[in-house]
């Protein structure tokens, strides 16, 4: 399939790179595998990237129309536009690099003071999780046009029990309920516990149910009130695995104990994934889509791609562990 560039070649090193980038894509017209076989979600399109030498390591993203935000794990921000055509992801248009800053203002410039894991939006801005400390950041924002001339501003919404768990086991996604109470969930668990913890801040704990070898690595909330869970499974050398799972309105509303939901989608190396990290749930044109994204870790045997889906049961689902409910 026919490479496209877009936008303008810019060279800089990590901090110092800021405006439009040259990116090349390759459509992705088929998502491949046997992944859709049980209808939850129809795929949209994707598209393999390929930019200059900072861009990659896409770990959370936000998702605004046709217009999204990411923040990569070595202190970058992407912005642009996804250019939809009947209906399905064809490329992409206007994207630009921008340093992320930190406390005192300077450019972060590498993955150790950098890790940025996680984007949710809150009233007035958008937090980042950082895994390496763990800590929150938060910058001010007009829905997601962030100003990328912000100093972070550290956020303490973590309680030393959830500091504690997302140290020891990686801090990896946040989402915000509607009533803006942000929800933090660590990337793994207690092996045989088979539970990743999870904590409604500042400090309310519980877990969500661990299956095989799955970890989070991002969340988001959809209309509803459910929550979308995206998750990564790695065997080792092409054994890599990708699914979403959709939490129950009423779990995440009352999160105790253990929560569990089904899962949309599974898809390993036979479909068109890599190791997908960031994750957003929009309303298009009446109907909920999910926009997602990988995270290359900058390494020349992985993509950067960029995958739609149209979730096909728009409804809230219940929590299959809370008796007597029911999930399909």
């Amino acid at each position: 399939m026919a490479a496209i560039c877009v936008a303008a070649a810019i060279t800089a090193g990590p901090g110092a790179l800021a405006g439009p980038i040259d990116v090349r894509t390759r459509v992705i017209e088929t998502f491949g595998g046997n992944a859709e076989a049980d209808g939850r979600l129809a795929f949209l399109g994707g598209l393999v990237l390929s930019g200059p030498r900072d861009f990659g390591a896409w770990s959370g993203m936000l998702v605004d129309g046709d217009r999204f935000l990411a923040v990569n794990d070595t202190g970058l921000w992407l912005t642009g536009r996804m250019l939809i055509e009947d209906g399905r992801l064809a490329g992409v248009a206007d994207l630009e690099l921008y340093p992320r800053r930190d406390e005192l203002g300077r450019p972060i410039t590498s993955k150790r003071n950098g890790d940025a894991e996680s984007l949710t939006r809150v009233p007035g801005g958008v937090l980042v999780a950082v895994e390496t400390k763990p800590r929150i950041y938060f910058y001010p924002a007009d829905g997601i046009d962030v100003d990328f001339e912000a100093r972070a501003e550290r956020r303490d919404l973590l309680g030393q029990a959830a500091i504690g768990q997302l140290r020891r086991f990686g801090f990896e996604a946040l989402a915000t309920t509607a009533d803006g109470t942000v929800i933090a969930m660590a990337e793994g668990g207690p092996s045989r516990a088979k539970l990743l913890p999870a904590y409604r801040l500042p400090g309310k704990g519980f877990s969500l149910k661990r299956e095989a070898d799955w970890s989070i690595t991002g969340a988001d909330m959809l209309p509803g009130g459910d929550m979308i869970l995206l998750e990564r499974r790695y065997g080792g050398g092409i054994d890599i695995g990708m699914r979403v799972r959709r939490i129950g309105s009423d779990a995440v509303d009352n999160a105790t104990g253990t929560v569990d939901g089904p899962v949309l989608i599974e898809a390993g190396f036979a479909s068109e994934i890599d190791n997908m990290e960031a994750i957003a749930a929009t309303v298009e044109d009446g109907r909920l889509v999910l926009t997602m994204m990988s995270d290359d870790n900058h390494a020349f045997l992985q993509r950067t791609v960029m995958l739609r889906f149209a979730v096909r049961d728009p409804l809230p689902r219940p929590n299959p562990l809370r008796d007597g409910s029911q999930s399909g």
